[in-house]
């Protein structure tokens, strides 16, 4: 790649549910408006990665896309991370992509990223460009202090966006407030709807500092105790046990985070040709909206994905089992 362009690197990190995918799907949007190549690579704690179907859903013509599940870009799934990124590199300069958004799972620390230039891989061939963290004005604010893994994803950024601004005005002057006392020197952009207002700072221009002394990848913050469970559905659920279900507070553990794609019973296809839906659980709320066919005419197949700590697995398992309207004739699953 000798003479060529740096490959740019946006890493996208947060906790669960701060709004990550919505953040991203608009920084691609604009990759491609702009006219250059862009790829991005998502990491998803999960066997399944719905983060990915809902960045294909909305079709940008991409120069690549790869999805890590069931791991850690910062440690587990680092070498593949490398390997992607490496790949990409290597392709022919009319088609290698110019940038790449990198999001990482809420789960990661996103400290061990921060040397990808390092990478005998990627030496002289990669450039950071920015790490952009997305904190949700809908968190508790106490999250900053009481959750280790929240102030390092924001400690380590070189822009925040607070996402879901316009939702809770007051929560949102309540996590500036917060944030800008804890971090002077990192810009904070209230967004709505993944968008950031005119005028506010570049993503891909971010100021990432040196590591303070002695900083290092913190162990046991990341997704050491917390669990996920995917369920692939068979039949179409019903809307209102589904709410129910996960509105309800868990009988046992912590339900952090919850999402999927499914198709709702009773509910018609749509003038587009798809019955799908994805669903998002974040902040106590949750939210609908609809998928379209993905690019070869076919639905994007139907799963949920829960994700917590001390949850109960096989209540987990039946309940949403239970959730699908099996047709006349036919049975659900086993639920094992």
């Amino acid at each position: 790649m000798t003479g060529s362009a740096l490959l740019e690197v946006l890493i996208v990190t947060g906790p669960l549910g701060a709004g990550k995918t919505t953040v991203v799907n608009r920084l691609l949007k604009a990759e491609v408006a702009a006219g250059r190549r862009v790829a991005v690579l998502i990491n998803e704690f999960g066997a399944i990665s719905v983060d990915g179907t809902l960045v294909d859903a909305e079709r940008p013509e991409l120069a690549g896309v790869e999805n890590l599940v069931n791991g850690c870009v910062c440690c587990s799934l680092r070498n593949d991370v490398v390997a992607t990124l490496q790949a990409w590199c290597d392709q022919p300069e009319d088609r290698r992509p110019e940038r790449v958004v990198l999001e990482t799972t809420g789960l990661a620390d996103p400290t061990d990223l921060l040397d990808l230039e390092q990478e005998a891989a990627l030496a002289g061939r990669l450039r950071l460009a920015g790490l952009l963290t997305v904190i949700s004005s809908l968190a508790p604010v106490d999250h900053l202090k009481t959750r280790p893994l929240l102030h390092r994803q924001a400690a380590l950024a070189s822009l925040i966006h607070l996402s879901k601004a316009d939702l809770d005005p007051s929560a949102a002057v309540a996590w500036e407030s917060e944030l800008r006392a804890a971090f002077r020197q990192i810009p904070l952009v209230p967004t709505r709807h993944g968008m950031a207002p005119e005028g506010s700072p570049d993503p891909w221009r971010g100021d990432l500092r040196p590591l303070p002394e002695g900083w290092e990848a913190a162990e046991g913050l990341s997704f050491a105790e917390a669990r996920s469970l995917t369920l692939h559905w068979d039949h179409p659920v019903d809307p209102a046990a589904l709410e129910a279900l996960l509105l309800a507070p868990p009988a046992a553990g912590e339900l952090l985070r919850a999402k999927g794609v499914c198709a709702f019973a009773g509910w018609a296809a749509r003038n587009d040709g798809s019955d799908r839906w994805a669903f998002q659980l974040a902040d106590g709320r949750l939210e609908i909206s609809p998928l379209p066919l993905s690019a070869d005419g076919t639905p994007p197949a139907c799963a949920a994905v829960v994700i917590g700590t001390g949850l109960e697995a096989l209540h987990w398992k039946k309940a949403l089992r239970n959730l699908e309207c099996a047709p006349a004739g036919q049975r659900r699953k086993t639920s094992l």
